[in-house]
Parts: structure tokens; C-alpha cells; sequence
């Protein structure tokens, strides 16, 4: 019995201590991807927020970039 809350104490003081030292390692910067915007449009409606949903442009260039994900109309 005393053996066993030994190892069980050991168990719990290793696994607070690699969780410790885990939450040292994290990245220090946040880095952005390398790769560019693929249509500039719908990023310039991502910077309008909730008002690219009333621009004209906005819509067709969001309904233009449906079509070339899921392609044409279904039949």
C-alpha cells in the first residue's frame, strides 16, 4: 500500500511538472501565412465587415467564387 501512494505521488508530481514545462515552449509570435490573398475583391470585402454584405461587389464576388468552388448550377 505504501508503495503504491509513493509511485502515485511520483506519477502526479512528474505530470504536473510536463505540463509545466509544456506551457513554457509556446511560439513567442504569431506569424501570418506566406501565401498572398487569391482575389483581392473578397479580401476588400473582408475588411468591411458586416457591410460587404449590403455591396454589390461583395455579393457578386462572393457568388462568383461559390461557383468556382462547388462549380456550375446542379441539374
Amino acid at each position: 500500500m505504501t508503495k503504491a501512494l509513493v509511485w502515485g505521488t511520483a506519477l502526479i508530481i512528474l505530470l504536473g511538472a510536463a505540463v509545466l514545462a509544456g506551457g513554457a515552449s509556446q511560439p513567442s509570435s504569431v506569424t501570418k501565412p506566406a501565401i498572398g490573398p487569391r482575389d483581392p475583391e473578397l479580401s476588400r470585402c473582408q475588411g468591411l465587415g458586416e457591410a460587404g454584405g449590403q455591396d454589390a461587389r461583395c455579393r457578386a464576388a462572393w457568388a462568383s467564387a461559390r461557383t468556382r468552388f462547388f462549380g456550375g448550377a446542379a441539374s
